[in-house]
């Protein structure tokens, strides 16, 4: 099943993707000294696909060479992973969870206090930019033009679908950008080398985000026929939908009826709910009866994708080891030990209020209280304040554990059909769409759950986006989905720690976006810095 991992680490094994350019941004460049050039392609056919798997790689790996490397000059191989530092963004910033280390940065971002001279702000801008630049070399060398002078011209049709791949992942960092930062940096393969990125507003990278989706679409595979761990149609829709439904905080437009089609697309296209919710978070979640939800994942395996970020870090993170206070410890009844299948890092807790959002027979609540306290009333690296969140484990549906003791098996969730099914639940109710279908919908994932069932009049926006914390929470959703319904900043909605009080207080409204990191702003004069940044 995990074909793109082998691909994937082959790539990385051999260091392929470093092209002959700088990246324009402040230390983004490639740590590898090794240049590609045409003779390399025309030698070596099967480069093409194992320079894609690098570029899929940029999400599940830090760097070239083993889990101690980092893609990036200057930036930390742990925090600096994308898909860390984008779930750090994401969940930690929010009501569903709070990372109890006191490394500079972490603490503020909790707290709603951050600045822009935030690291793992800096190392989500430098990601991004990162993945952006080396697609779009990616772009450079694989055109028709280049196959054609190369004598490959009989490779165009399979390397026309690897580069309409490489744009959805383009288009997913810079999906990434306009959320997290509004306004940001832009280049592509048009862009001159060693040329400074320009910078897109967020309404024109937004725009351009789409149009890239609408435009590789035809090139794409049909749903469900790619390899395992490669994006086909569906998951240009399901970006298409997440922008049509942010539409309106992002560019200013109700595109509502434009996410119910994108959503109509997906749920035609064969994908099912699987019987056990647990089993989309464990080591074989690739194999078992979770696979027919995924629409896109990040995949992970534990002796060839070694890093200590993605997934590996969500579920060392969220293990509390210890004799007192973990999962397995001595103190722990055998009736609720919980086996994650790693040490633990002993790091991020969930906040009492997404805890309290849960019915008592909800399946989805899983939650480790034994020596936990529900409220975390003081900020420090005691992670007995706040219930530990056992929904990711690296064991499998049968209980064995994963195949490494550090690094994980279990493959990120990155799209999945509950989220769709949700999706067009609220642009139904925000657009006057079928309530009656949107209800169909949201009463399978809660018979899945265990719990009741609801009516049409239930189906209000208050209850959609508490439904969304109980299908989704940790999932790196959180963020988005509080803004877009107007609760994560100013004091409609308030959670602990939020404001920097322990009580929860209010956070300014520029605070729905991140700053542009600031030595970004000092090296390149294109950029423009948030408001209330400044």
């Amino acid at each position: 099943m995990k074909n793109i991992s082998k691909i994937i680490n082959c790539a990385v094994a051999v260091a392929l993707l470093v092209f002959n350019s700088c990246m324009g941004d402040l230390d983004v460049v490639p740590t590898d000294p090794s240049i590609i050039t045409d003779q390399y392609f025309k030698d070596n056919s099967t480069a093409y696909k194992q320079n894609l798997g690098k570029l899929y790689a940029g999400l599940a790996v830090s760097g070239p060479i083993d889990a101690g490397s980092s893609d990036i000059q200057g930036l930390d191989n742990g925090y600096g992973q994308y898909m860390r530092a984008y779930w750090v963004m994401q969940e930690v910033t929010t009501d569903e969870a709070i990372l109890h280390w006191g490394d500079a940065g972490i603490p503020e971002l909790g707290t709603g206090t951050w600045n822009a001279s935030n690291q793992f702000i800096r190392a989500m801008y430098l990601r991004i930019a990162y993945q952006a630049r080396v697609i779009s070399e990616y772009l450079t060398v694989t055109s028709e033009g280049k196959l054609n002078e190369r004598g490959q011209g009989d490779m165009i049709p399979e390397v026309t679908v690897y580069r309409a791949e490489a744009r959805f992942l383009r288009a997913l960092s810079y999906f990434h950008a306009v959320d997290l930062f509004g306004n940001s940096g832009f280049l592509d393969e048009n862009t001159p080398v060693a040329t400074l990125p320009v910078l897109k507003k967020r309404a024109e990278l937004a725009e351009y985000v789409e149009s890239e989706l609408l435009a590789i679409i035809p090139d794409l595979k049909d749903p469900r026929t790619n390899e395992y761990g490669r994006v086909d149609k569906a998951a240009a829709w399901f970006l298409l939908a997440k922008l049509y439904l942010n539409s309106q905080v992002w560019t200013g437009k109700d595109r509502n009826a434009d996410c119910i089609k994108m959503c109509e697309n997906i749920i035609n296209a064969g994908y099912s709910i699987g019987a056990n919710y647990n089993y989309l978070f464990l080591a074989d979640n690739d194999k078992n009866s979770s696979a027919s939800e995924f629409i896109a994942v990040v995949p992970q395996d534990g002796l060839h994708l070694q890093a200590y970020g993605c997934m590996t870090f969500i579920i060392q993170a969220q293990t509390l080891s210890g004799d007192s206070t973990g999962y397995m410890g001595k103190d722990v009844p055998a009736t609720i030990q919980v086996d994650c299948g790693v040490g633990g890092w002993n790091g991020t807790t969930t906040r009492p209020e997404l805890y309290n959002k849960f019915a008592p027979d909800d399946i989805r609540a899983m939650f480790f209280k034994h020596n936990h306290d529900i409220n975390i009333t003081e900020l420090s690296a005691n992670t007995a304040f706040g219930y530990g969140v056992t929904k990711f484990r690296n064991v499998t549906s049968g209980g064995a554990k994963g195949s490494h003791g550090d690094f994980v098996d279990t493959d990120y969730p990155l799209f999945r059909l509950a989220d769709v099914y949700l999706m067009y639940a609220e642009a139904a109710v925000r657009g006057n769409g079928n309530k009656a279908v949107a209800v169909d919908y949201v009463n399978e994932l809660r018979d899945r759950a265990t719990v009741s069932r609801i009516g049409e009049n239930e189906l209000t926006l208050d209850f959609i986006l508490d439904e969304r914390a109980r299908e989704l929470y940790w999932e790196g959703w959180r963020r988005q989905d509080l803004i877009r319904f107007g609760k994560f900043t100013g004091n409609a909605y308030i959670w602990q720690w939020k404001g920097n009080a322990y009580a929860g207080a209010s956070i300014d409204n520029f605070r729905n976006l991140y700053p542009i990191p600031e030595d970004q702003i000092l090296m390149n004069n294109n950029l423009e810095q948030n408001e209330g940044y400044k």
